[in-house]
């Protein structure tokens, strides 16, 4: 039942999706707050799902531009779905959305700079997204890596493929301090430079952290085992498993600004989610595993939080 609503993009795939989406956060924001959750949490609730829905159109509107690379109508379930499996932190922070869209749309540039003739033009966008997210945590650097690659490996080896490469690591930067005069000290505590080593404790790790890296653990099964044959696909799928690797690397080393350890690698976590469920063989089976993934969640959570108790 689940999987066919979801079988194909549509209106109905949509309204479930963002139905799912709304109760997912009322669960969350309600185990959050509890005991003192009242009627004036629904405004941060109403826009936190308005931010969702948002950002769920943004990413199929960006799929729509790809040639071969299409949506899957279960990627509309998994967003919502790995989130509630997400240890739960803090609410929206403007700079770590940013970071977010910045990153989907440089999956865009990517797979764009491998499959159409502006590869220059891409590089640069590329390098550039890369650039405004370096300015609010300079580890997020290591994400250059992606444009490098495509130098190299698209044998780019010309001189305004090296402009196109180098030029907006400079200017971002350069521009940044220069404008830097108008901003607040408090406005300026966005951009912090500062390399903060805070490294993965074992022993202090929460309940719900450890089914996180049960999710991060079927993502990287993914990456190893379960490679697409397209082209386009192989191209999202390996900037998708960059961004994860990555994401650990940073999470693991807590070079993170601020709360959130493992947050940069909820989206690509979604992402491979949702290649599992696919390659999942049997409807009852997907069904079977979603529908007790949602109970097993549901329950945690309420338990995790002292809501029930035994």
């Amino acid at each position: 039942m689940i999987i066919k609503i979801f079988e194909t993009i549509g209106l109905r795939a949509y309204i479930a999706s963002f139905g799912f989406s709304f109760a997912v956060i009322i669960l969350i924001d309600f185990c959050k707050n509890y005991p003192q959750w009242g009627i004036e949490n629904i405004p941060d609730i109403v826009i936190f799902w308005l931010a969702f829905i948002l950002f769920t159109l943004y990413v199929s509107y960006l799929q729509t531009q790809k040639f071969s690379s299409k949506l899957s109508g279960i990627n509309l379930l998994t967003f919502p779905l790995v989130f509630l499996f997400f240890p739960i932190g803090s609410g929206l922070v403007f700079h770590k959305i940013l970071i977010g869209i910045l990153l989907v749309f440089s999956k865009y540039l990517f797979v764009n700079a491998r499959h159409s003739k502006f590869q220059n033009k891409n590089l640069f966008d590329l390098s550039l997204a890369i650039s405004v997210i370096v300015l609010f945590n300079t580890a997020l650097a290591v994400f250059y890596v992606l444009p490098l690659w495509l130098f190299l490996n698209q044998k780019l080896l010309q001189v305004k493929s090296l402009i196109a490469l180098i030029f907006p690591a400079v200017l971002i930067p350069f521009t940044f301090h220069g404008i830097a005069i108008l901003f607040s000290a408090e406005q300026l505590m966005l951009f912090d430079h500062a390399l903060k080593i805070d490294l993965w404790n074992y022993s202090e790790q929460t309940n719900a952290e450890w089914i996180w890296f049960g999710i991060l653990s079927i993502a990287i099964y993914i990456t190893l085992f379960k490679r697409p044959r397209g082209p386009e696909q192989f191209s999202e799928f390996l900037f998708m498993a960059t961004w994860l690797y990555l994401s650990l690397i940073i999470g693991f080393l807590g070079l993170q600004i601020g709360q959130g350890r493992w947050l940069l690698s909820f989206i690509p976590a979604a992402f491979f989610v949702g290649i599992f469920i696919e390659r999942t063989k049997s409807d009852a089976s997907r069904n079977t595993l979603i529908f007790f993934g949602i109970v097993f969640m549901v329950l945690f959570k309420l338990f995790d939080f002292g809501v029930l108790t035994i």
